[in-house]
């Protein structure tokens, strides 16, 4: 029994090494055939055949106002590029530059200037958006052109042109100098990034994920089947707070008033909801990055900070009167806009005394007994309300505005009407927008959320991220101080108010501050006034928050006049309003 068992296993190994056999034989002939009888012609087929790859950059993603109209999108465009690599001389790109030039239209003293700024074996943009002509001429003549390649890539489509380029950016190359930052990120040399603004400071969003383009083609370099897509994946796209219908009105009232008013230049405004934070419309760079030449002195836009100090120290009350006439300060005279006789905390508001501020400013500084740290206490306070300060907004290199280390008894009076440091309109809007929140700093915000690929038909639906109003700090201020400050700044615009001639037909209930302020040329004489103007409205229920600042835009510092900063917010709040009923 035990010897038939063996038998039988011994037979059926025998046959499995047959079977073995066999199929290696199969094998081996199969290769044999394939080298012997055709590997001349699979050779041949080989020596005839390449394969090109293109990369395909991913789009970025779209940008949005808060209704989903677009106004930033993609489309695709032709790039040719060159790389260098070490054995390509000088001599080597003046011939190259010679047969680009017939080719794309550039000439070859640019073309050289381009490869010259090159990296080694990183692609340089020699010119983008070509035509399918120039793409076919190239691919025609690639064997007398080596390093030149074409690329696709997306180019950024703007629907409204200039409008809102100002804090939507620009795209470009990577700068040498963040280039391995970037490449630590995992980008490639050449990608293209954001380079200022929105655009730059939602980078990571808004990069998508490269594709890549297979061609096959014959030794002409002519496709001899279908070309295969692996496609990338765009960018999140950004849904924005701003209504685009508001800026572009407030972008036209601003371009209608610098056409009409021979002393405006240019004029800066700021749409802001109180409430929540979020950036309604904005025009110019509100932000003021660089050398602080858009940050202005406020002037008497920023008296309801200093009454809110006045009272929170204890050296004025509801209930303080003070009579407005010409004061001295040393060998300086000191005074208001005109003699305004007795005010009050709310009529100190309403028509603007320079006076009864002046008085808080020198009380605070005799009640400390140090001048050094009543200026500290008075930029704590302001500090509070965004004045002086970063807002916070997500752009980026926010600008503070100028602070003056000055601190002459003089100068701290100056520092309570708003001719002492300078701001910019964003914080302005932020300190106004504070106020009518009763007291609470939200941080201001142009991204309301972050979608992924609103391209289908489930169109906006997923939401990667949704930036919510944020809190920055409650002002250290007794809040039926500031209900008081806010009945001062609606009495602004009713009668004897600074402001009552330009909103006395005005259907809504508006709480405003004018302000004017003095400039200096640099030869020493005063310039032309900055005309300002902040508020809210509704008075009772805030749904916007401005600012506007028209820099040199006054012959005189007369409170009495309708200043255009007035003008240019009446149209755009009348548009606002007629928006918001539709």
């Amino acid at each position: 029994m035990e010897n038939h068992k063996r038998r039988s296993i011994a037979t059926r190994l025998n046959i499995l090494f047959f079977i073995t056999f066999i199929l290696f034989s199969a094998l081996i002939f199969r290769l044999g055939v394939l080298q012997i009888v055709h590997g001349e012609e699979y050779n041949n087929k080989l020596g005839t055949q390449t394969v090109r790859k293109i990369m395909v950059e991913a789009p970025r993603g779209w940008i949005m106002d808060r209704n989903g109209e677009i106004l930033v999108r993609n489309v695709p465009i032709y790039t040719v590029t060159y790389t260098k690599t070490s054995q390509f001389s000088a001599e080597h790109w003046e011939v190259l530059a010679e047969r680009l030039e017939k080719l794309i239209d550039l000439d070859k003293e640019a073309i050289l200037r381009e490869m010259d700024k090159g990296l080694p074996f990183v692609p340089i943009r020699l010119k983008q958006d070509v035509s399918f002509q120039v793409v076919s001429k190239i691919e025609e003549n690639l064997e007398a052109l080596p390093g030149v390649d074409i690329m696709i890539e997306p180019k950024r489509e703007y629907t409204y042109d200039r409008l809102f380029r100002h804090f939507l950016g620009n795209v470009g190359p990577i700068q040498a100098d963040q280039l391995e930052r970037y490449l630590a990120k995992g980008y490639r040399m050449d990608k293209m990034v954001g380079t200022s603004y929105l655009e730059l400071q939602y980078e990571e969003h808004l990069r998508g994920i490269d594709g890549e383009l297979e061609v096959t083609m014959d030794r002409r370099l002519v496709p001899i089947s279908e070309p295969v897509l692996t496609p990338g994946q765009r960018g999140d796209d950004l849904v924005l707070t701003i209504d685009r219908k508001l800026q572009q009105t407030i972008e036209n009232v601003i371009e209608k008033t610098v056409a009409e008013n021979r002393l405006v230049t240019e004029a800066f405004f700021v749409a802001m909801n109180p409430k929540t934070g979020e950036i309604l419309g904005m025009s110019n760079d509100v932000r003021s990055i660089g050398a602080g030449n858009t940050s202005y002195a406020m002037g008497s836009t920023v008296k309801m900070a200093t009454v809110l100090m006045g009272l929170h120290e204890g050296i004025v009350t509801p209930n303080t009167t003070m009579y407005d006439t010409p004061m001295q300060i040393g060998n300086l005279t000191k005074k208001s806009w005109t003699n305004l006789g007795h005010v009050n905390m709310l009529t100190s508001i309403q028509r603007s005394s320079n006076i009864f501020m002046f008085r808080i400013g020198l009380d605070l500084n005799e009640r400390i007994g140090n001048r050094q740290q009543a200026f500290n206490r008075a930029y704590y306070y302001f500090s509070q309300f965004g004045l002086g300060v970063k807002t916070g907004i997500d752009l980026p290199e926010e600008y503070e505005g100028y602070k003056s280390d000055s601190i002459l008894l003089g100068l701290l009076a100056d520092f309570m009407i708003g001719q002492y440091h300078t701001y910019t309109p964003l914080q302005l809007a932020q300190y106004v927008s504070t106020i009518a929140n009763d007291g609470y700093r939200m941080q201001p915000y142009l991204v309301k959320e972050i979608r992924r690929d609103a391209s289908g038909d489930d169109h906006l639906v997923q939401v990667v991220v949704r930036n919510e109003p944020k809190v920055l700090n409650r002002v250290d201020m007794r809040e039926e101080d500031i209900q008081l400050v806010k009945r001062g700044m609606e009495m602004v615009t009713e009668p004897s108010g600074t402001a009552y001639r330009i909103f006395s037909d005005f259907p809504i209930k508006v709480a405003a501050k004018t302000g004017t302020a003095q400039t200096v040329e640099a030869n020493g004489s005063f310039g032309n006034d900055h005309s300002l103007l902040v508020g809210y409205a509704p008075a009772d229920d805030p749904q916007i928050a401005f600012a506007c600042v028209v820099p040199k835009s006054l012959l005189t510092s007369s409170q009495g006049q309708i200043s255009p900063a007035q003008v240019i917010t009446k149209q755009i709040l009348t548009e606002f309003f007629e928006l918001n009923d539709q």
